[in-house]
């Protein structure tokens, strides 16, 4: 949100869920970036990726809406826009997965699927990873990874996409339909009140 050192940890305790568990932070290891740009003086992007983690869960205790804002006002100058894990849920309240297929983490899918979050979104449980128009969206953090090997291929060409797996000694998952841990989760068969949900 500004320049300058951006760490990976979450600032500091947050809940998750109706039951308000509480998770507290201190004691996850915090690597940080340098952030060039804040998100009032961002240069145009043609590719924006929204990560996901334990920080969409600060930011949704504390009602902070400065993510959504800014990708909101993005969205349509974006050639394409990505999501990793609960990254889609922040896609989501930008409002710019309504009446789009999309899918998220699914140890966190209750929570991430919650229709106070966006509506209209057309949640696929099943998918390590979802393609609609510009918006392509990813289950867990693996996931994303496997997404990205498919968006380099789609967006560079595969001899960029499989040079740079080949080089980190990296095997994606690259069939888009394979995703155990919709079954490990169980996300398909999570009750009647959830969002509407499709198949690819």
């Amino acid at each position: 949100m500004t320049a300058g050192p951006v760490g990976a940890r979450a600032p500091v305790p947050f809940t998750i869920g109706p039951n308000g568990t509480l998770f507290d932070p201190k004691f996850g290891i915090n690597p940080q970036i340098i952030a060039t740009h804040s998100f009032s003086n961002a240069p145009p992007l043609d590719i924006i990726i929204v990560p996901g983690g334990t920080g969409d869960f600060v930011l949704d205790n504390q009602n902070n809406f400065t993510m959504e804002k800014f990708i909101a006002g993005r969205f349509g100058e974006a050639e394409y826009v990505l999501s990793v894990c609960t990254g889609a849920t922040t896609l989501a309240r930008a409002g710019v997965l309504k009446g789009r297929k999309a899918t998220t983490n699914k140890s966190a899918w209750t929570w991430a699927t919650d229709s106070r979050h966006g509506r209209d979104v057309q949640w696929v449980p099943n998918a390590r990873w979802v393609e609609d128009g510009k918006v392509w969206t990813s289950s867990g953090v693996a996931a994303g990874m496997d997404m990205m090997y498919a968006f380099v291929g789609h967006y560079w060409g595969w001899e960029a996409a499989n040079g740079t797996v080949n080089g980190i000694e990296y095997t994606p998952h690259a069939d888009k339909h394979w995703d155990a841990f919709a079954v490990v989760h169980d996300v398909s068969k999570m009750g009647s009140d959830l969002p509407t949900m499709v198949k690819l």
